[in-house]
C-alpha cells in the first residue's frame, strides 16, 4: 500500500509512506517506509525504514545481504521523491 499526502492547492507531494504486509500463521511481517516523523507534536522530514518480521531468516548472513541490496536499491528513489 502506498500513501501520499499532497498539498491541496499545488498537488505537490508533502509526505510519503509505503507499507508492505505479509500474514504468516496469524503473525504479520511488516516493512514500512516513512518520509516524516512526529517530534514534539510536529511532522519533520526524517526518511526512515521500519521492519517487524515474524518470519525467521533462512540463512541470516545471506538474507541480511539480500535485504540490504533491496534497501540500497529502493532508498535513493524514495529520497528523491521527498526532496
Amino acid at each position: 500500500m502506498n500513501v501520499t499526502v499532497s498539498d491541496k492547492e499545488s498537488g505537490t507531494i508533502t509526505e510519503y509512506k509505503i507499507h508492505f504486509y505479509r500474514k504468516t500463521n496469524g503473525w504479520y511481517d511488516e516493512v514500512r517506509y516513512d518520509s516524516h516523523e512526529i517530534k514534539r507534536g510536529r511532522k519533520i522530514l526524517a526518511p526512515h525504514l521500519h521492519m517487524k518480521l515474524a518470519t525467521p531468516f533462512k540463512n541470516p548472513k545471506e538474507d541480511e545481504k539480500e535485504l540490504q541490496r533491496i534497501i540500497d536499491g529502493i532508498l535513493p528513489g524514495l529520497k528523491e521523491i521527498t526532496r
